[in-house]
């Protein structure tokens, strides 16, 4: 079984305003500061290490896009091929060292088999005429906004004619309407409607929930003018953050430094690590 033709890969140089800068900057500005500035010599970001709970969920991505693209083309796959896809794209990323990959296979092969119960076969979603990895492995553009939904479900195959803007998640949590109403949904239906010269999609996610009874959760809603504003404030924020000049001229939380990327140097960078991360790694070290 040949690779799906349409690349989940992101330029590591790419520059812009995109969903994952707005929603890094929206839970720390620094975050959002670091990811958008701090880059190798060539320009490229740094590679990340990714924990367990990212690298399935990159599994995950690339073994539902080829189920996706197989069943648009009226081609045929079965599990095994799709759990293959998404092992191949993930063995050659950096990750924390601990994970049992065979473990890890069964617990994709699993989500592999409940998508096909739990959504293909109910009908949940149809992926006839629809869009994948964004405009078929192009991002979306308006000026300095990019951004590569997982999917554009065509409004021809829903019941009420609305395109859907849907993004996967493998998470430990079901999604909310609150999540619908996020940055991350709001900045989709703000780069849709200028894509498509006004047209308001509905929003969406596809979670897998990795609880002890594993399911997938399909959560969708109307987008709203009110969508398009929150995004115009998380995108006047997100340019105001990265045009800084340095870290300490950023805001930031204490939320998330424990599992934080950045609060480590980087010498390849010429990165010092966040001042903040660094300071609260002390005060956990002294307190164990």
């Amino acid at each position: 079984m040949s690779p799906t033709p349409i690349s989940k890969a992101i330029d590591p140089k790419r520059v812009g305003i995109s969903k994952s800068l707005v929603t890094s900057t929206a839970l720390c500005n620094r975050k959002g500061y670091f990811a958008e500035t701090v880059r190798l010599p060539d320009g490229s970001r740094i590679p990340m290490i990714a924990p367990e709970r990212v690298l399935f969920g990159s599994a995950l991505d690339e073994a539902i896009l080829f189920i996706a693209y197989q069943i648009r083309e009226n081609l045929k796959w079965t599990e095994a091929d799709a759990v293959a896809e998404g092992m191949t794209a993930v063995m050659g990323k950096r990750h924390e060292e601990g994970i049992d990959f065979q473990l890890f296979e069964l617990q994709l092969l699993n989500a592999v088999k409940l998508f096909t119960y739990d959504v293909l076969e109910p009908g949940l979603i149809d992926f006839h005429g629809s869009l994948l990895q964004g405009l078929d492995g192009e991002s979306l553009k308006a000026g300095d906004l990019i951004g590569t939904p997982d999917f554009i479900i065509s409004g021809k195959t829903r019941a009420n004619g609305r395109t859907l803007i849907l993004d996967l998640k493998a998470s430990k949590r079901a999604k909310s309407e609150k999540d619908l109403k996020g940055a991350e949904m709001s900045f989709y239906a703000w780069l849709w409607s200028i894509h498509s010269r006004g047209e308001l999609p509905d929003l969406g996610y596809l979670t897998f929930t990795r609880t002890a009874k594993p399911r997938y959760q399909l959560l969708t809603g109307e987008a709203t003018i009110g969508h398009l504003l929150l995004a115009e404030e998380y995108v006047k924020t997100t340019r105001s953050v990265v045009s800084r000049g340095s870290q300490e001229n950023v805001g930031f939380t204490t939320s998330f430094c424990a599992s934080c990327e950045w609060k480590k140097p980087n010498p390849e960078a010429g990165f010092e690590g966040c001042s903040i991360g660094l300071l609260m790694s002390d005060e956990k070290k002294e307190e164990e």
